[in-house]
């Protein structure tokens, strides 16, 4: 059975992650960032950690290096959730072992399935679009789902719900599930299911005190059918429900309680959820799928080399790290692709066909923003080493290397700036 080691500050996070995870026969090891940390990592040896990098980054940092240099734990791979940063300073953490970077709000779908990749178990996961809003007034909760019913969303809810509830000491929660953008029929029946489970398994939440509306007779049928769900109401009527959870009494009309006591949420959660909050690639307008404009890949490298058979070793020593990687046979070829943000190092062979090598190093010596480049080629001269180092390449390796040996030499000069 694989192993993943979380370490994450946030509970809601762990549960959900050890949750979803555990359903995939993965086993799941929980710990917080604290000095037991690496003792953690050594007595478990995962197959896979997941960080959470939080605002002062001085304890996961010391952990990194000491996982970095214990020969044991250096090749484990690791995926880093944290705030948005510069693209430039993520690939530093390539040399760590970091091999996907994800900043919140997550897209899940992504991130499950980048787990999956690296554990080489492919992760079920739901993408049905579905868009889930939660939020309260007071000891009101709403629920509020549209598009369609997606499980992970759904499961989410009984961690989001229960951290509200406890953080905010809501003594007798009560809670409106609002379905009334939906159509349902049979089929919908075990995600229903799945959905009101949640909701009323979380604490201080009675089922006297849960609420759906709904236009669906099947709603209705199902949960009057369902014992588990005795005292539960489902309505059409907005104005019933809220007259038995909100205070309507100092309201002129309905359109005052919706905009006053509906609309208008709470302050005091609100910060909570934006730590935890999270993404699908489908929560698109209408429905519509997202653009992925970020994998989470930390490392993207250009390798450019006239010798096939040297991409495609080269290529595969820097996919065995997580690198993503964009091949090119001659300088031409690549200058004519290259874009400031594309890429965080170049592996260039000065000898290409085209004799453009040199020109590449000058290209990119003359920018700012470029990336560090590493020449590898089987051409030692003296001089032509000295001029590539005086062109700013950062190493001059020799062909061949061991494909660990090129990897950890090329990574060793990315910029430790993170």
């Amino acid at each position: 059975m694989k192993k993943v080691l979380i370490i994450d500050s946030h509970q809601l996070f762990r549960d959900f992650l050890k949750q979803k995870l555990a359903d995939d026969q993965i086993e799941v090891i929980i710990t917080q960032e604290n000095r037991d940390t690496y003792s953690k990592l050594i007595n478990v040896l995962p197959n896979l950690i997941i960080l959470d990098i939080p605002e002062d980054r001085t304890e996961v940092m010391e952990f990194l290096e000491k996982k970095g240099n214990d020969p044991n734990t250096v090749s484990i791979p690791v995926i880093v959730t944290g705030p948005s940063v510069e693209k430039s300073s993520l690939a530093a953490l390539a040399k760590y072992g970091v091999i996907k970077y994800f900043p919140k709000p997550i897209q899940f779908d992504v991130f499950f399935d980048a787990i999956g990749n690296i554990l080489n178990i492919p992760l079920s996961i739901d993408t049905t679009p579905c868009v889930l809003d939660l939020h309260r007034n007071g000891n009101v909760v709403f629920i509020e789902l549209a598009l369609g019913l997606n499980r992970e969303k759904i499961a989410l809810i009984q961690y989001m719900l229960t951290e509200l509830i406890e953080q905010e000491n809501i003594e007798s929660p009560r809670i409106i599930i609002m379905l009334t953008n939906l159509e349902f029929s049979f089929v919908d029946g075990y995600n229903l299911e799945f959905l009101i489970e949640n909701v009323i398994s979380c604490p201080r939440v009675h089922n006297k005190n849960v609420k759906i509306l709904s236009l669906s007779t099947f709603v209705r049928e199902m949960v009057d059918g369902h014992s588990a769900f005795d005292g539960i109401e489902v309505s059409s009527n907005l104005p019933k429900v809220l007259n038995s959870v909100v205070d309507t009494s100092y309201a002129l009309n309905l359109s005052d309680v919706i905009t006053d006591r509906i609309l208008f949420r709470s302050n005091e959660y609100e910060d909570e959820l934006n730590s935890i909050e999270t993404r699908f690639s489908s929560d698109g307008s209408d429905g519509q799928k997202m653009v992925v404009k970020n994998d989470g890949t930390v490392l993207s490298v250009a390798i450019i080399d006239s010798d096939i058979q040297i991409q495609k070793l080269t290529k595969a020593s820097f996919e065995a790290v997580g690198a993503n990687c964009s091949v090119y046979s001659s300088g031409k070829a690549f200058l004519d692709d290259y874009d400031s943000d594309k890429f965080s190092l170049i592996v260039l062979d000065v000898m290409v066909s085209d004799s453009t090598g040199l020109t590449v190093l000058q290209q990119m010596n003359n920018r700012y923003d470029a990336p560090p480049v590493v020449v590898y080629s089987q051409n030692f001269q003296k001089d032509l080493v000295v001029k590539a180092l005086s062109l700013g390449a950062k190493n001059y390796l020799t062909k061949p290397q061991k494909p660990n040996v090129l990897v950890q030499k090329c990574l060793s000069v990315l910029k430790a700036e993170f």
